[in-house]
């Protein structure tokens, strides 16, 4: 039986089917909301989701480790994170491929390829290169069973199993097709081997070569996730093919279908993509020239590029990076017969996106803000942000400086002087702490002023612990104040701050009126 559903509905019915004992999550865009269904469903009834404990982590590394501790005890785990959180998770999830896992751990990668809420267009599939993972890329056809398929391979292989959506996949229509699937029942148990440690570091890196990754490779040349579009299985005379991979791999689709004029182009759709199951696709390709249309980055492209020279794409003119949409699409396949076009790639800004990036009009840190640019005016000094709410009044001129959430103190100790970090409590818990540690062992001269308002204010209000305790642990000189001192009173702090020598930290505590509205405003 097939029916159709919300993608987000979709993938949460398949997640509860496998049977996962623990999910740990990192708010933000576009995985929240997937996250905050699971949640609601967590524990509830007697179904095949029921016992299932999905919670927020601090970072996202701590869920990655709690997932292999879940798997190495014998039950599936899952991370659910956005594109960027793939960067803090690193560390354990490349050394989990040689290490080896126990039961299924699979890793859901919320990539944002137009930028919507993030600080970059990051391509999350590239950590299959570097992690030597598997990746897939669903589309709305096939990510239902793709939930089902990353169990099953990461238990195949022992190694975490990435699987790449976006926001235009969760909210898109998803083909369920009802099906026995041995990945809905597990064995159990399903133990972490630790024979491993028989082996040297080394040892392990040459085992799993020699006998993991080309089993992984195999997996991904015989997937079922991989489909030539119906009607187009036979290769024919054709000069010219396709290759896309996940939501875009639909839109391709629907386009070769619908336009009359474009004819006799054969469509390779690929969602099991690392490894790239290399010989289905020269298999595929022939001697034709091939358009790979896929999102964000050309990592199809890249790997097809030293196969052959007919590669079209983004390094060709075809498509332009980031995010595509169907126009960009549709301009490709009409272009496909020539080796170069030019596109235009003038950057877009906040103006032509019809965007403004500001703080809230009723934010009580304006205080604070304006405290900051006066002093900031008379001094010259830097000022380092952090990836939440400050960075919204760059513009206005208050933060120079934010390049990851959590990264302002460490960047403010870069700085010559006694310079300034603005960092919200949530960047603060999640990875703003070491900086703040090894400011202080080393004495080095920050002034910290830490924004609390005891809830992630970006990603949808989820609540921060108090931080106070830990940083009166770390710091001798810690002042609390709040928004009715004003700014003159908050400026004269932070001038007295400035003029001492060593670590300094202003915690600033107030509330947040937008997540205070949209609390009071939910039934």
């Amino acid at each position: 039986m097939t029916t159709t559903t919300p993608c987000i509905n979709a993938v949460a019915s398949a997640i509860r089917e496998c049977r996962i004992k623990r999910i740990t999550c990192v708010p933000g865009y576009p995985i929240t909301e997937l996250a905050e269904h699971l949640m609601s469903e967590s524990g509830a009834g007697a179904g095949a989701g029921a016992g299932m404990n999905v919670e927020w982590c601090i970072n996202e590394k701590v869920a990655m480790e709690i997932a292999l501790g879940v798997s190495a005890s014998g039950s599936r785990s899952m991370v659910i994170v956005k594109h960027v959180g793939m960067n803090i998770l690193a560390d354990p999830l490349i050394t989990a491929s040689t290490h080896t896992t126990g039961a299924g751990v699979v890793v859901i990668a919320g990539d944002d390829p137009h930028a919507t809420a993030s600080q970059n267009e990051q391509d999350s599939r590239y950590w299959g290169l570097l992690a030597e993972v598997p990746v897939l890329d669903p589309n709305p056809e096939n990510l239902y069973d793709t939930i089902f398929e990353a169990y099953r391979i990461s238990e195949a292989v022992c190694t975490p199993v990435i699987i790449r959506i976006t926001d235009p996949l969760l909210q898109s229509g998803c083909v369920c097709r009802a099906r026995g699937d041995p990945a809905r029942n597990p064995p159990e148990p399903y133990l972490f081997d630790r024979s491993i440690w028989e082996y040297s570091t080394r040892g392990m890196y040459q085992l799993f070569h020699r006998d993991t990754y080309p089993l992984m490779n195999n997996l991904s040349e015989t997937s079922h996730l991989n489909v030539c579009a119906e009607g187009t299985n036979e290769i024919g005379d054709e000069a010219s093919c396709i290759i896309s991979s996940g939501y875009v791999s639909g839109t391709v689709e629907s386009i070769l279908r619908q336009t009359e004029h474009i004819t006799h182009i054969t469509h390779l759709s690929l969602s099991f993509v690392s490894p790239l199951p290399l010989m289905l696709i020269r298999d595929f390709i022939g001697d034709r020239r091939v358009l790979v249309i896929e999102e964000t980055a050309p990592v199809i492209e890249q790997q097809l590029q030293l196969q052959s020279h007919k590669i079209l794409g983004r390094q060709s003119g075809h498509l332009p990076y980031g995010g595509i949409g169907e126009a960009d699409i549709l301009s490709a396949i009409e272009n496909i017969g020539k080796n170069k076009i030019a596109l235009n790639t003038a950057p877009e800004t906040l103006e032509s996106r019809g965007f403004t990036r500001s703080i809230c009009d009723d934010c009580p840190f304006v205080p604070v803000y304006e405290a900051i640019r006066s002093v900031k005016k008379e001094t010259g000094a830097l000022i380092a942000g952090d990836m939440g709410c400050s960075i919204r009044t760059a513009p206005t001129g208050v933060v120079d400086l934010a390049y990851s959430l959590g990264g302002a103190i460490g960047i403010a100790t870069g700085l010559p002087g006694k310079s300034i970090a603005v960092i919200g409590d949530y960047g603060l818990i999640h990875s703003g702490l070491q900086a703040l540690i090894d400011a202080e062992s080393k004495g080095r001269d920050v002034l910290v002023i830490v924004l609390q308002n005891m809830v992630s204010a970006m990603t949808g209000g989820q609540e921060v612990l108090d931080p106070g305790r830990i940083l009166r642990a770390c710091c001798n000189d810690v002042v609390t104040i709040n928004e009715i001192n004003g700014e003159h009173a908050i400026k004269q702090l932070i001038t007295e701050k400035l003029g001492v020598r060593g670590v300094s930290v202003i915690v600033v505590h107030e509330t947040c009126r937008r997540c205070e509205r949209l609390t009071n405003a939910q039934p």
